[in-house]
């Protein structure tokens, strides 16, 4: 059952790839990297340094990191990055894959389950932070520029964000005051005793390790900000005056939005849209530009996807060899 599910994992992974690369304009593609040139380097450098930091930061929400060269955390991670943009299931598939990967390794479930949902949170609290601060300047500088309609939404969304934000943290350190030893008879009851389990794992950890726990939301928060350089290098060498602030803003709302359709493969179609929408708000409004910007990114997805591939022939390739030597020891 296990091994057929991991089958069809494969195959929808492999359909919606395709469907992305069909959506993909290649030629297009080609033609702007090439109007690039060696800038094109500056896009996949800040998107691997990004990465890289992404990486760290799931490192310190693991029990034992020494266990787990970075070097192979990077590889695990960027395949599960993959899997979450191709597959409709999104992060869910994500990061199963990376808790998988570190069971292999000879880690408790419990644990690698653990390292992952916190490694989750975390990020989606740093990217909370750098939205409020990000709304906040926004609303303080740009607001001027558009009509009440469209700010006065902007200002509901900016306080409600204000108020979910202490909520999630109250909610992550509330101490488990009673244990529950009693199994539960009913299913959806041993659903929520397991959720109010991890919780208190979660929390557990971060007291007990409030240093890493606060470099690995720093880690996570330097990760979107290196990946927003991407937006920032392709609007400044087309030409465009916007400085680092503005790719930062663009694209946390880019991002924010696009999880809102996460279960849609690739985003197809959608982030075209939001780039347009985002630019408008900046008061870039060129035709031909929101469509610039999603052919660059759709190229760059497809370099680190065929990257993802690569790491991940590699390791199934160091699994086969580990356990065809295995047999032999056995056998001899």
């Amino acid at each position: 059952m296990r091994r057929l599910l991991q089958t069809l994992l494969i195959i929808s992974i492999c359909i919606c790839f395709v469907f992305f690369l069909k959506g993909t304009n290649i030629k297009e593609s080609i033609l702007l990297i090439r109007q690039l040139g060696i800038y094109s380097a500056f896009i996949i450098i800040s998107t691997f340094l990004a990465y890289i930091s992404g990486t760290l930061g799931w490192k310190y929400c693991i029990d034992c990191p020494d266990r787990f060269p970075l070097v192979k955390l990077f590889m695990v991670r960027h395949i599960g990055n993959t899997i979450t943009l191709f597959n409709p299931t999104s992060a869910i598939a994500g990061e199963m894959f990376n808790a998988k990967a570190l069971i292999k390794e000879g880690m408790k479930e419990e644990e690698a389950y653990k390292s992952v949902l916190l490694s989750r949170i975390l990020m989606i609290l740093s990217q909370l932070t750098l939205l409020i601060i990000l709304v906040s300047w926004f609303l303080f500088f740009l607001s001027g520029r558009f009509p009440s309609d469209i700010i006065y939404p902007v200002y509901i969304c900016f306080f409600i964000l204000l108020a979910m934000f202490p909520v999630l943290i109250c909610f992550l350190l509330k101490e488990e005051r009673h244990a529950r030893t009693s199994l539960p008879d009913r299913k959806w009851k041993t659903v929520i005793l397991r959720i109010i389990k991890m919780r208190s794992l979660l929390a557990s950890y971060i007291r007990m390790r409030p240093q890493k726990t606060i470099l690995a939301f720093l880690l996570f928060s330097a990760h979107w900000i290196l990946g927003s350089l991407e937006l920032f290098f392709i609007l400044y060498f087309l030409q465009y005056n916007v400085d680092i602030l503005d790719g930062l803003f663009l694209d946390t709302i880019i991002i924010v939005l696009k999880s809102t359709v996460s279960f849609i493969p690739g985003q197809l179609g959608i982030e075209e849209l939001i780039n347009k929408f985002v630019l408008h708000l900046i008061g870039i409004s060129s035709p031909h530009l929101w469509l610039s910007v999603s052919i660059l990114r759709r190229a760059r997805q497809l370099f680190w996807s065929g990257i993802a591939l690569i790491f991940y022939l590699y390791i199934r390739n160091r699994k086969k060899i580990s356990e065809n030597h295995g047999n032999i020891i056995r056998e001899s």
